[in-house]
C-alpha cells in the first residue's frame, strides 16, 4: 500500500494548536522581540519541533529581501589553495547564518561573467570574487562588468590597484622577494624561477619580487633561468625538465601546484632535496601532504585571509547606506624548513 505523505505544517498550524496569532508565531520561530511569555514561546518551540516545521526560505527572502545566500567565486576548485579559502570562507558564513554557493570558472574570462549573472539572477545577497587572470587583463571590460552588480562584492587575492572595490590580498611582490632573497643568502646564485607570466596579478608580482632581490644582491638576471608556468602541475614538470639542463642550483617555484609536478621530474630524475637541489615554494598549501620533503616557502594566511574578506563583505551587508570600499593588503611570511641547501 502506498504511504501517504504527511502534510507539511504552516506558521497558521502552529498558531492554531498555541492559540496565539500566526504573527506572534512568526516572531518567535525568528527570533524576534515580541509581547509573549517565554512559557509560550517554549510551547511554540515545541510544537516546531516535534512537527518537523521548516522554514519557507524561499517566502521569507521575498518578505525580507534577503536570500541570506553568499556566493564564492574561484578560478579552480583543483586548486589546494583555492579550496582551502574555499572552506574558510564557507565556516565563517555558515557561524554567521549564511549558504554560501562555491562555482568555479576554470580560470576563464567568459565564465566569470556568466557566473556573475546566474548568480545576481539567484538572488545571492553578496558575492566573494577571485577572478581569473584574462578578466584582469583589460580594465575597462572589468569596471564595466563590475559596475553592473547591483548587490555587494569583495575582490580577493587577485586585484588590481585602479579599480576602486573593496579587496584583500597579500602583498605577491614581497612574497616573492623574500623566497629569493632566501636562496641567495644561502649561497645560491644560479637560481630558477616558475612564474605565471600574467599582465597582471600574483604572477607577475612575485616575478617582480625575485628581480628585485638578485638586483638588490647584483646578480645578473639569466633568462634562461626564467620558465614560466600556469599555476598547474604539468606545467611545472616542464619547467623542472628545462631547468634541469641548465646549471640552477635552486628553484623559487611560484606556486604549490606547480612545486608538486617540479618535484615529481626531480625524482624520476633522481635528484634529491635538497641534497642536488633546492626549493622554496609559495602557497603553504602541500604541507599536510608531502612527508618526503619538508618545503621551505612563502605562506599565505588563509585564514588570516578568510577572515579579512567576510569581515569586509559581512560590514557592507549590515550597512544598507555604502558599501566598504577598504583595500587591505596583508604580509606573506617565508618558513623555513629542509628544501634548501647552504651553498655558501
Amino acid at each position: 500500500m502506498k504511504e501517504t505523505q504527511k502534510k507539511k505544517i504552516t506558521i497558521k498550524d502552529i498558531a492554531r494548536e498555541a492559540g496565539i496569532s500566526p504573527a506572534a508565531v512568526s516572531l518567535i520561530l525568528n527570533d524576534r522581540p515580541c509581547r509573549i511569555s517565554e512559557e509560550k514561546r517554549q510551547l511554540v518551540r515545541e510544537i516546531a519541533r516535534r512537527e518537523n516545521y521548516v522554514v519557507n526560505q524561499a517566502a521569507k527572502s521575498l518578505a525580507t529581501r534577503k536570500s541570506h545566500m553568499l556566493a564564492l567565486i574561484l578560478p579552480d576548485i583543483e586548486n589546494t589553495f583555492f579550496s582551502s579559502l574555499a572552506k574558510q570562507i564557507e565556516n565563517r558564513c555558515r557561524e554567521a547564518g549564511y549558504s554560501l554557493i562555491i562555482a568555479s570558472s576554470d580560470d576563464r574570462k567568459e565564465n566569470d561573467w556568466k557566473l556573475l549573472r546566474v548568480l545576481e539572477s539567484r538572488g545571492v545577497d553578496g558575492i566573494f570574487l577571485i577572478l581569473s587572470m584574462e578578466s584582469l587583463e583589460d580594465e575597462k571590460e572589468l569596471a564595466g562588468e563590475l559596475a553592473l552588480l547591483t548587490m555587494p562584492y569583495v575582490m580577493i587575492d587577485r586585484t588590481r590597484s585602479e579599480i576602486d572595490c573593496a579587496r584583500v590580498s597579500f602583498d605577491h611582490e614581497q612574497g616573492g622577494y623574500l623566497a629569493a632573497k632566501y636562496l641567495l643568502s644561502q649561497g645560491h646564485r644560479k637560481i630558477g624561477c616558475v612564474y605565471r607570466d600574467d599582465k597582471e596579478g600574483s604572477g607577475k608580482s612575485r616575478l617582480n619580487g625575485y628581480l628585485r632581490a638578485l638586483k638588490e644582491c647584483r646578480v645578473p638576471v639569466r633568462q634562461k633561468y626564467l620558465k614560466k608556468g600556469d599555476y598547474h602541475i604539468e606545467s611545472g614538470y616542464l619547467a623542472a625538465q628545462a631547468l634541469l639542463a641548465t646549471d640552477c642550483t635552486a628553484a623559487f617555484v611560484c606556486n604549490d601546484m606547480m612545486t608538486l609536478g617540479f618535484l615529481r621530474k626531480l625524482y624520476e630524475e633522481g635528484r634529491r632535496v635538497p641534497q642536488d637541489y633546492s626549493i622554496v615554494s609559495y602557497d603553504d598549501s602541500l604541507k599536510n601532504y608531502l612527508l618526503s620533503v619538508e618545503l621551505t616557502t612563502v605562506v599565505q594566511d588563509i585564514e588570516l585571509l578568510a577572515r579579512e574578506a567576510c569581515r569586509l563583505l559581512f560590514g557592507s551587508l549590515q550597512n544598507s547606506v555604502c558599501q566598504d570600499l577598504s583595500k587591505i593588503v596583508l604580509p606573506p611570511k617565508l618558513t623555513v624548513r629542509k628544501s634548501v641547501r647552504d651553498f655558501a
